[in-house]
């Protein structure tokens, strides 16, 4: 039971690892303006993993974190720049005040979900290779769209991930951002899977 090989050994394992990187992602979020990079580190650690691979983390994180430091800064700031510009047409949405009323709500909460899908896969494709600024938004958008029931069921997890944390808070210290980075990379990664199939036929 106690062996490297045992259960038990290898949950410890798994836990200390996504606590660690989660607490590594928290701290290097600090500054906010670092949020992007954090985020571009983190999934590569959990590429890794899910490559089977059991790099040092630390080292790894940070040497990710450096190596894509510029290109998500950049592609930060039009992810802000697009979410903001879908904040204020929503705000003026909500100011009409006609039959055109809810067709806007509508039309803006696919927006946002679709959003949000895009960012999902921002990071990840960055991480599992090199793409122009350009090539990585327009890619995201393209990998948000193909295999959507993929992209649903992955925002579903994040959603009933942070619901449990919200009741238990202490998750969100150790392991809510690890894991909802893990489990994204983890169901794109399914994408990369199929298409590279496809790609061989």
């Amino acid at each position: 039971m106690f062996s490297t090989e045992g259960f038990l050994y290898r949950t410890c394992v798994w836990i200390y690892h996504f606590t660690l990187l989660n607490i590594l992602f928290l701290i290097t979020c600090i500054p906010i303006i670092t949020l992007f990079p954090s985020l571009a580190a983190a999934f590569g650690v959990s590429r890794q993993w899910i490559k089977k691979n059991d790099p040092p983390i630390i080292s790894t994180y940070f040497k990710i974190f450096r190596e894509n430091f510029r290109q998500s800064m950049i592609v930060g700031i039009f992810i802000i720049i697009f979410g903001l510009l879908l904040y204020v047409d929503f705000q003026i949405t909500t100011q009409i005040h006609s039959n055109l009323r809810i067709a806007l709500y509508l039309f803006f909460c696919i927006m946002m979900v679709f959003y949000i899908a895009a960012i999902l896969h921002v990071f990840p494709l960055m991480v599992n290779g090199y793409y122009t600024n350009k090539q990585l938004l327009m890619n995201a958008v393209k990998f948000s769209f193909y295999k959507f029931h993929i992209t649903l069921l992955n925002m579903i997890c994040i959603y009933m991930i942070f619901f449990i944390a919200y009741k238990f808070p202490v998750i969100f210290v150790f392991f809510f951002s690890s894991i909802c980075l893990f489990l994204t990379y983890w169901h794109i990664n399914k994408k990369f899977i199929i298409l590279e199939a496809l790609e061989k036929n």
